[in-house]
């Protein structure tokens, strides 16, 4: 009884110290990202080092070790699970740690002051996107293309530094490199990535080169160039990770009107309230401000934002879906849990929730209820909705293999020729023939400001439509995934709320997963779906 005591005050000293430390770092981050501001950015780095130093302490670490030995009640064993993942990752030498911080941030400040120049003027990342899709000349797209690629030049150095030091703290730990004491810390088996990764390459990679074969048909016509000469700046994307359209659908023309007034009737249409968190946000471009988008639970108290850099669009509709499903997903969190389990099962499953809503922007019976102008008796432009998403999610799932497969080899040696590395897997998964020795990869934000994380995403649409597949069967009682409507169903809503949202932490998410849908995380349904 004594011990039982004293490892709940263990816990409940941890939450009351961390909560306060959680709720200053979310407080300036949000103003870092909002404003660029030097000061902002000082702010954060400084209270991200007191994070640091609070969980360095080797005494409370040696606590929880033996504290799991002991303890075998699941709500509290759980949240020591999670304590103690949470002190391992800074059980290093802390000026290390502390300087991986600050080149992290330094970084982060960087990519947000960042403006791509074309002559004297300089271009947001919308107004590049805008011109990368939208133009027929060769030139004018490899022109925006390799201005935005120029931030990679930029950070090539202090990224490298920065894998480097990240190295350096995890063999200290007892880890053969970050990228694999990153994946055991937050539950995750870098055996088990890598299968699902390479089953899902090699059921992809066929529908994906015929698909291939009808974007560079497309692309090659619209540019006047043979299909061989067909370059990363004709896909209409900085690293060809969303599809080219390539389909009579301009998806746009659907979403010249007010996207927050669709979003707000979709989701309170399935039982989602989501005016308060778009009334706390930040959704519209400013000088230094962060030109992504992302959600942040400010407190888990209730206090759930997005930021984003809104424009009418198709882009923006699907971002600001995605971005509420994050949102929604933390308020649904049971706010009863204590503090240490009021958080999502894992980065992937709150991925799943924003990858399952943000693909309705792709999806003809959301379209026909919450936007206009779709003439129903066209049947080639329904169906071209289908083909828009199903192209979509190839392509995308291709270029996460890029990214993982990347990230993997670049923790196991960042002294490589990494430009050529980088090239050679855009080869191999994209089937984009090209190479310049310039360190392109670096213009990625997430090596350095979300690293080991790129994973998650793929993972996260595995579990969107292995959520997809059970909603379509067992709630709606269809047997066809296409075009399947969403719209106004609460079910949908109490479904979510209740089997992924509620929990939180209380279980690891492999056990989330399986008590959702009733099987292990798997890629059957997302192939069966996007490649049948």
């Amino acid at each position: 009884m004594e011990k039982e005591k004293e490892v709940e005050s263990f816990i409940d000293s941890y939450a009351e110290k961390y909560s306060d430390l959680f709720m200053k770092a979310t407080s300036s981050f949000w103003e870092a990202q909002n404003t660029g501001s030097k000061e902002a950015f000082e702010e954060y780095e400084k209270i991200s080092n007191q994070i640091a130093d609070f969980h360095s302490s080797k005494e409370d670490f040696e606590k929880t070790k033996e504290f799991l030995k002991l303890n075998e009640e699941p709500l509290i064993k759980r949240q020591l699970e999670i304590i103690h993942n949470a002190y391992l990752g800074y059980q290093g030498d802390k000026e290390l740690i502390k300087k991986i911080i600050s080149k992290e941030i330094e970084i982060e400040k960087n990519f947000n002051i960042f403006r791509a120049e074309i002559g004297e003027e300089k271009l947001t990342d919308n107004k590049i996107k805008e011109i990368l899709k939208t133009s027929k000349n060769s030139d004018e797209v490899k022109e925006a293309w390799e201005a935005s690629k120029k931030q990679g030049e930029i950070v090539e150095k202090d990224l490298l530094e920065v894998v480097k030091l990240r190295n350096q703290l995890a063999r200290s730990l007892g880890f053969e490199n970050y990228y694999v004491m990153s994946l055991k810390i937050s539950e995750q088996d870098p055996d088990e990535i890598e299968r699902i990764f390479e089953e899902l390459s090699e059921k992809t990679e066929e529908p994906f080169r015929e698909l291939k074969n009808e974007m560079d048909e497309f692309l090659s016509k619209k540019f006047d160039v043979l299909k061989e000469e067909l370059k990363p700046w004709h896909y209409q994307d900085l690293f060809f990770q969303e599809g080219p359209e390539i389909y009579d659908l301009n998806l746009d023309d659907f979403y010249k009107k007010d996207i927050l007034e669709m979003s707000k009737k979709f989701y309170n249409g399935i039982g989602m309230e989501v005016r308060n968190i778009l009334d706390r946000s930040s959704l519209y471009e400013k000088e230094g401000k962060c030109q992504h988008a992302f959600a942040i639970d400010m407190d888990k108290k209730g206090d759930v934002r997005i930021l984003q850099n809104i424009k009418n669009n198709e882009k923006w509709m699907g971002t600001t879906l995605h971005e509420l499903g994050h949102a929604v997903y933390w308020l649904g969190i049971n706010s009863e849990l204590p503090f240490v389990l009021r958080e999502v099962a894992h980065t992937f499953t709150t991925e799943s929730i924003a990858m399952l809503f943000g693909r309705l922007s792709k999806n003809s019976s959301f379209v026909k209820e919450h936007s206009e102008n779709l003439d129903e008796s066209n049947l080639e432009i329904l169906d071209n909705f289908w083909k828009t998403l199903k192209l979509s999610q190839l392509v995308t799932c291709r270029w996460y293999q890029v990214m993982v497969n990347f990230e993997r080899e670049l923790y196991k040696n960042p002294d490589q020729d990494l430009n050529k590395l980088w090239w050679s897997f855009v080869k191999k998964f994209q089937l984009v023939d090209f190479y310049r020795d310039k360190p392109d990869w670096a213009s990625k934000i997430h090596f350095s400001n979300a690293p080991v994380y790129y994973h998650n995403y793929m993972l996260g649409e595995l579990l969107a439509s292995q959520l997809h597949n059970k909603i379509t069967k067992d709630i709606l009682k269809q047997s066809s995934l296409k075009n399947v409507n969403y719209s106004n169903n609460k079910e949908i809503g109490d479904f979510l709320k209740k089997e992924i949202f509620y929990p939180g932490l209380t279980y690891r998410w492999d056990v989330l997963v399986e008590k959702a849908t009733g099987e292990k995380l798997t890629p059957k349904y997302f192939v069966e779906e996007f490649t049948e």
